[in-house]
């Protein structure tokens, strides 16, 4: 980001002290307080309908969300001199949400929690985006791409050691999808579909624990830009996920992350089978699978087999967690 491009947060109503460099962006400090200079590439009309979200949101209480700050000319966007776009946010200077400790995920937790009951509501603004069918094809998909790794690397006359152990577990992996795709049946698919629209649900979309962060009693949510209508615990499974991941699939600490979220929001018995499906399906392994089909495939990293052996290695104790969680929803329900 060039200084001529900076130049744009002239034209905000707050006064800019000092700046200094983020992640792909500047932060201000200001006399209203820290802001976040990004460039933005989406469409102008989703921004509006964030705003509009986020202000639903602190109208139900929750306000430790980053906020878009308008220009002068009333504008949640800017554009620069060769056509650039660029946006203002609130900015904290809190840290990521640390996924090694037990009461910080915790508290994560309840945070989303909380989050997801603000974010329900009537939103006739909104156009309805969540489609059925695609619900029900998303594994099938992700399948397909599975399947077209495996035809390739079966094709390749010289395989490397990645493509060679690839093949050897696919079908540990496939008997998983399967499974993943059978948990839920044409039923509870309308069923949560139909609540998304009833309850006007939204998801933020890209709930890793890059995107809570804390700072002394305070929990905060940030970068809602990928937010959209969706089954609301889609969002839970994606922390879970990342934070088991990093502490070895922990049944005590998965569990009491679960129980965190219930204390706001139990589940239904359609959104615990859909958690259980998401959890069971080999997503690791179809990103691995996915990057490898998308740089040359004659040619894999060795850091793609790498990965492939830490995803095995940690089998045994994400089984152990999913045959407790699966316990657990049988004596919820």
């Amino acid at each position: 980001m060039n200084d001529r491009a900076v130049s744009l947060l002239e034209n905000y109503d707050f006064t800019v002290n000092k700046t200094k460099k983020g992640r792909g962006a500047i932060i201000a400090e200001t006399d209203k307080g820290l802001k976040l200079f990004a460039e933005y590439n989406g469409p102008k009309e989703k921004v509006e309908l964030q705003e509009l979200l986020m202000d639903t949101i602190k109208a139900a209480g929750f306000f430790n969300i980053d906020c878009f700050v308008r220009n002068k000319e009333d504008s949640i966007l800017s554009v620069d001199y060769d056509g650039k776009v660029y946006m203002v946010k609130d900015y904290y200077p809190a840290r990521e949400c640390n996924v090694s400790d037990r009461g910080e995920c915790k508290r994560a937790a309840l945070a989303l929690a909380r989050l997801h009951k603000a974010m329900r509501g009537n939103f006739t603004e909104y156009p309805v985006t969540i489609s059925k069918e695609a619900f029900r094809t998303e594994f099938q998909k992700r399948d397909q791409e599975l399947k077209r790794v495996r035809n390739f690397i079966r094709k390749t006359s010289r395989k490397s050691d990645f493509e060679i152990l690839f093949l050897k577990c696919y079908s540990h992996f496939e008997e998983q999808a399967k499974k993943a795709a059978g948990c839920l049946n044409e039923e509870a698919v309308d069923m949560l579909c139909d609540r998304v629209l009833q309850e006007g649900m939204f998801c933020h979309g890209d709930c890793s624990h890059h995107n809570i962060l804390l700072e002394e009693e305070k929990v905060y949510v940030v970068n809602f830009e990928k937010f959209r209508q969706d089954i609301q615990v889609k969002d839970l499974t994606l922390f879970l996920r990342k934070v088991l991941e990093k502490n070895s699939w922990s049944r005590s600490l998965g569990m009491e992350i679960l129980e965190a979220y219930q204390q706001v929001l139990p589940f239904t018995k359609e959104e615990a089978e859909y958690i259980y499906a998401r959890l069971i399906y080999p997503e690791k392994f179809w990103k691995i699978a996915n990057g490898y089909l998308n740089q040359r495939k004659s040619l894999p990293s060795k850091r793609q087999k790498e990965k492939l052996e830490v995803l095995l290695a940690g089998e045994q104790e994400r089984a152990q967690f999913l045959t407790l969680f699966e316990t657990h929803i049988k004596k919820i329900l």
